[in-house]
């Protein structure tokens, strides 16, 4: 081909339509017709208000799907700005130490406030809710262990406690309305956690003044309320089928439980020489007997409810055992003296009220 055949071509092509536009007769006549039909289908008659007006302007200026669009891309910014700042405080090492009473302490709380105000669903609450769950009981543990001026944040730190053990009941009973196939592992993981903050508490509060007594009473109540609700749903997924929720896992989970309970029950009465808690050692111990006899003969509801009177008499025991403990007299001293005449010191007063573990009530 030659280059003067190739130039007529190119200069064709660039006189062409582009995008195959179609010709302009044949749009003024359809367009005739289009605006027809469209005035045909309009309601003439209908006189254009002040209010439609402004709407149509507010509309122009304020688009609703643009500030919804809008308003959806700040959330997410905020909720990644909440993450990236939560986990990089977290990596952090003054954040991750940061105690009750210290400065970084107050943010730490917030930024976990922040996070669970974002959290994207109930899951992930439930997950964030057990992870600072997790560190309020640490925290009670090492309080506890700390000289009487830091001990005073014990009491703010188990009501933050209590809330997140709260939000945990809220957010199991949310799953089990939403996500009834996969709320066994929630309940399932929920129940292994109370066990061990159970055992935590129990601990903490054994080591400090009776004056915390009625602060950790009512932590200890709120985890055996979840560890009931926990198992009521391990319970209600076997009875449905669920293959999450075997026998094998329902009956483990009970052993569980009741050989912790008989551990504590024989614990306090093997210390304690008061016959209200032989009584009612007594008395747990055939409750649990009873739980044990309902859960061979698979009536698990009826084990659950059972499963009640075990946790209130466990703690009742714990609670009233004391021990008595005495302190022997020192021996009679012989003076120096040439009279040799024996001075009897006087006896020292038995030490009373010291709880299961030895530990003195101050």
């Amino acid at each position: 081909m030659n280059p003067k055949r190739l130039r007529t071509i190119l200069q064709s092509v660039k006189s062409e339509r582009r995008g195959g536009a179609p010709h302009e007769v044949w749009v003024k006549k359809n367009r005739d017709i289009l605006m027809m039909q469209v005035r045909n289908t309009m309601d003439l008659s209908a006189a254009r208000t002040y209010g439609n007006s402004m709407r149509h302007l507010f509309g122009i200026l304020f688009p609703v799907e643009t500030l919804a669009l809008a308003g959806r891309a700040i959330a997410v910014f905020v909720l990644a700005l909440g993450t990236i700042v939560g986990g990089g405080l977290a990596s952090a090492q003054m954040y991750r130490t940061a105690e009750p009473g210290h400065v970084m302490y107050t943010l730490k709380v917030a930024v976990e406030r922040t996070q669970l105000a974002l959290a994207p669903s109930v899951e992930y609450r439930a997950r964030l809710l057990a992870e600072f769950a997790d560190r309020r009981v640490d925290e009670v543990a090492k309080l506890a262990e700390t000289p009487d001026r830091e001990s005073g944040h014990i009491a703010a730190v188990l009501a933050s406690f209590n809330n997140d053990v709260t939000g945990l009941q809220g957010a199991l009973e949310e799953l089990r309305k939403s996500d009834p196939v996969n709320v066994v592992e929630t309940a399932k993981l929920m129940e292994r956690k109370m066990a061990v903050y159970q055992n935590v508490l129990s601990k903490a509060g054994a080591s400090l003044p009776s004056s915390y007594a009625d602060s950790f009473a009512q932590a200890r109540d709120l985890v055996d309320g979840l560890t009931i609700k926990a198992m009521a749903v391990i319970v209600e997924k076997h009875l449905e089928g669920s293959a999450l929720a075997s026998k094998s896992v329902l009956v483990s989970k009970f052993e569980d439980r009741l050989s912790q309970a008989e551990a504590k029950v024989d614990s306090a009465s093997d210390n304690s020489v008061d016959a209200k808690v032989a009584v009612r050692a007594k008395q747990a111990k055939d409750a649990i007997a009873e739980v044990k006899r309902l859960v061979k003969d698979e009536q698990y509801q009826a084990a659950l409810s059972k499963m009640v009177d075990v946790v209130e008499l466990t703690k009742e025991v714990e609670s009233k055992s004391k021990v008595d403990v005495t302190v022997p007299a020192p021996e009679t001293v012989q003076p120096a003296s040439s009279d040799a005449q024996k001075v009897e010191a006087p006896a020292i007063s038995p030490v009373k009220s010291v709880d299961a573990v030895g530990s003195p009530n101050r």
